[in-house]
């Protein structure tokens, strides 16, 4: 069987994305779950998800609403990255909000985070991606893993924009340093509510690695504010056509030590 980190994006953002994680977790579907603290998440539901065997992330955040709030400044995703690559991007501003939103995943779960990702990709980006290192040098030793989204072969132009934004500096510097992250990133799409997820998935699927791939999702039980996108998602995921297409391909989801979790279902 191939091993694929299943990762879902955004715990935290609403509860309808943690109920759906939280679901998908209890059937060993998805084995990993991005939490943006930031948010409000529920202590129970990451504790359950935890005693499944899914690992816990930091979402590092700058972008989304929770980010304007906490940090009174709206920050868009193009903003953002332009002061990232002008260098007028505070490097004391970045650590200090990377700081605090480790400090409170471990208030919330007790403990550092399995890996770091970021929200809209923004851990790789210039700046950012310095104060990364710095703070998993600080915190983590080698355990805290790193989203990379480098993807073994072609995925779409999206997911190669994406890759471009700093894969490439993140990794090579992580590597350097004895740090791990995950080997293929797939997952990539337009986000849209039409999108044919049954035939991405067959593709993500058929072309994963043995180990060390990485597919990332954003699944809800509703739709709160037109990302529709995030109900299909879920019931694709939740669904037995997914659960077949994992058998075809003999892809079973693990967590980031490679490890199945303590609920998987059979394929009936």
């Amino acid at each position: 069987m191939k091993g694929l980190i299943l990762n879902a994006d955004d715990v935290g953002m609403h509860p309808a994305v943690d109920d759906a994680v939280a679901e998908l977790v209890e059937k060993g579907i998805v084995s990993s779950a991005s939490v943006m603290s930031l948010g409000r998440p529920n202590r129970d539901t990451l504790a359950a998800m935890t005693r499944c065997g899914a690992d816990l992330g930091l979402h590092l955040d700058f972008t989304s609403e929770l980010a304007h709030t906490a940090y009174r400044r709206e920050t868009s995703l193009s903003s953002l990255m332009l002061s990232a690559w002008s260098g007028t991007l505070s490097a004391a501003f970045v650590r200090e909000a990377l700081d605090g939103q480790l400090q409170r995943f471990a208030e919330l779960t007790g403990r550092l985070p399995d890996f770091i990702d970021g929200h809209q990709h923004v851990h790789q980006f210039p700046v950012i991606r310095e104060a990364l290192v710095q703070a998993l040098e600080t915190y983590g030793g080698r355990r805290i893993r790193v989203r990379s989204t480098h993807a073994l072969r072609w995925r779409g132009a999206k997911a190669a924009v994406i890759a471009m934004l700093g894969s490439g500096a993140l990794v090579r510097r992580l590597e350097r340093l004895g740090f791990t992250g995950n080997a293929d990133f797939m997952g990539v799409y337009d986000l849209s509510a039409d999108a044919d997820l049954p035939a991405l998935w067959r593709g993500w699927l058929a072309n994963a690695p043995e180990q060390g791939g990485l597919a990332m999702c954003h699944p809800a039980l509703k739709d709160w504010g037109g990302e529709a996108f995030r109900i299909k998602e879920y019931q694709f995921l939740a669904s037995q056509q997914f659960r077949e297409l994992c058998a075809e391909f003999q892809v079973q989801s693990v967590n980031w030590r490679g490890q199945a979790l303590c609920n998987v279902q059979p394929v009936l």
